[in-house]
């Protein structure tokens, strides 16, 4: 993991462990611009993009989500002395050109005034740093599927299946019209193969098939060599199933530091290296 040029600048948590789904694996929170309700700003190192510097989020603690802030820690530390002790908001584009949740934020206003190709610009600039951004991609998919974009939508609707839960979602109408493609002989995606099987309906209930689905399409994905879904999808899985009832994992056999050992372990077969940030305060790096 590529640490950040201005990291003196902050105080991280050197001693942050991954113990629970939430925040998820390559986040690590830091005290500056946090307000003590709970929320945090930190670092992250979005799956497949490990080797480079990280963006930093901030957590919503109450709401189990994770919003992508700022590009860099260059263009947070800019906004955290502009705003002295005041909440460091979510950058406008013209403070931080590259920040996703401004470009996602844009987005929306160009779809207001029925600008899609200006929409779909910014979204797939966003997902170009983030992809597993699940609100972007809902978005993106929709309008892909407007477009008659029906390759892309397909890929950005698997995409939105497998992406985590705290960078939004649900995925209900990416499922609902990734159902009425026809899936080709051959197709290798398991997401896709079975997406019929899926009801991304979770919680209140005794039994989800749901469940087996992903666990299955996350060993697919292990099979062919596909870590960065496989560690997407496992991401999301442990936050699904770590909304469910003590009961409800003990019968779906979830143990949540063994699943959380499980997923750095994958995560270090990715191309860029580990997700777990404790490596690299471990390697003497920071």
């Amino acid at each position: 993991m590529q640490r950040p040029a201005n990291l003196a600048h902050i105080s991280v948590e050197k001693d942050w462990q991954h113990t629970t789904a939430y925040p998820p694996l390559g986040f690590a929170p830091f005290f500056e611009g946090a307000l003590g309700n709970g929320d945090t700003f930190g670092l992250y190192w979005p799956i497949g993009r490990e080797g480079a510097e990280p963006i930093v989020v901030e957590t919503w603690h109450d709401e189990w989500r994770i919003q992508p802030h700022f590009s860099s820690l260059a263009a947070f530390l800019q906004a955290h002395a502009a705003a002295e002790d005041e909440y460091v908001a979510t950058p406008s584009l013209a403070d931080d050109p590259a920040s996703p949740r401004a470009a996602f934020l844009a987005a929306k206003e160009q779809i207001a005034q029925r600008n899609p190709d200006e929409a779909i610009a910014l979204l797939e600039a966003a997902l170009a740093i983030v992809p597993e951004y699940t609100d972007a991609l809902v978005l993106l998919h929709g309008q892909y599927v407007r477009a008659g974009r029906t390759d892309a939508a397909v890929k950005v609707a698997i995409q939105a299946i497998i992406s985590p839960p705290s960078f939004g979602g649900p995925p209900f109408k990416a499922l609902q019209w990734l159902r009425t493609q026809p899936v080709p002989d051959g197709e290798l995606d398991p997401i896709w193969r079975a997406c019929g099987q899926l009801s991304f309906n979770f919680g209140g209930s005794k039994e989800n098939t749901d469940y087996p689905v992903l666990l299955a399409a996350i060993e697919s994905y292990l099979e062919h060599g596909n870590y960065r879904c496989a560690s997407t999808l496992m991401q999301t899985y442990a936050e699904l199933m770590s909304a469910e009832t003590v009961s409800f994992q003990e019968r779906y056999a979830f143990e949540p530091a063994a699943f959380i050992a499980r997923q750095i372990a994958v995560s270090a077969r990715l191309p860029q290296g580990s997700r777990d940030p404790a490596a690299l305060w471990l390697s003497g790096m920071a």
